[in-house]
């Protein structure tokens, strides 16, 4: 009678043990999973996005507030008038808030931007590792707060460029 008791005991030890241990890895899963390629999938119907992107290579400053070094460089992938696609070398946390300097050719001053990381997964394929192999992802960032100058610089540029996605 006892060692039924004892059985049943560990196994109900056993099963919270793994209820808690599934729960604590789909926490995990669910903070650093590529969110784009999971969330949905696009099925080619009606453009979602709030305005038109442009495939820009530009010269970009980033500091992520409150976490890290300031200035660290990139490019990025492509702009619009709502946000920015970015090349990096590191995770950004979604909604962490990042202040940009964007470099606009024929331009003299750079145009600063605050953002708001919406997404930011592995690039995948080749350009998984850069040409020194380290690994590379891609952040979308949402301008918030823009001040009206330096928004309309950046419109000013996009418009005199044709849109490519």
């Amino acid at each position: 009678m006892s060692i039924i008791l004892i059985s049943i005991l560990a196994a109900a030890v056993l099963f919270v043990i793994y209820v808690l241990s599934s729960r604590e890895e789909r926490d995990i899963t669910d903070r650093f999973a590529p969110h784009g390629k999971v969330e949905g999938y696009y099925s080619g119907g009606p453009e979602r996005r709030r305005s038109e992107r442009f495939d820009a290579e530009l010269d970009v400053k980033y500091s992520v507030l409150r976490s890290s070094p300031a200035n660290l460089r990139t490019n990025s992938k492509n702009i619009s008038q709502t946000g920015i696609a970015m090349l990096l070398y590191e995770i950004l946390p979604r909604n962490s808030l990042v202040d940009m300097e964007i470099s606009l050719p024929g331009r003299k001053d750079s145009v600063k931007m605050k953002g708001r990381v919406a997404w930011c997964e592995d690039r995948s394929g080749p350009e998984r590792l850069d040409g020194n192999g380290k690994r590379t992802f891609v952040a979308g960032v949402e301008f918030v707060e823009p001040d009206a100058k330096h928004k309309n610089e950046l419109v000013s540029y996009l418009k005199s460029r044709p849109a490519s996605l």
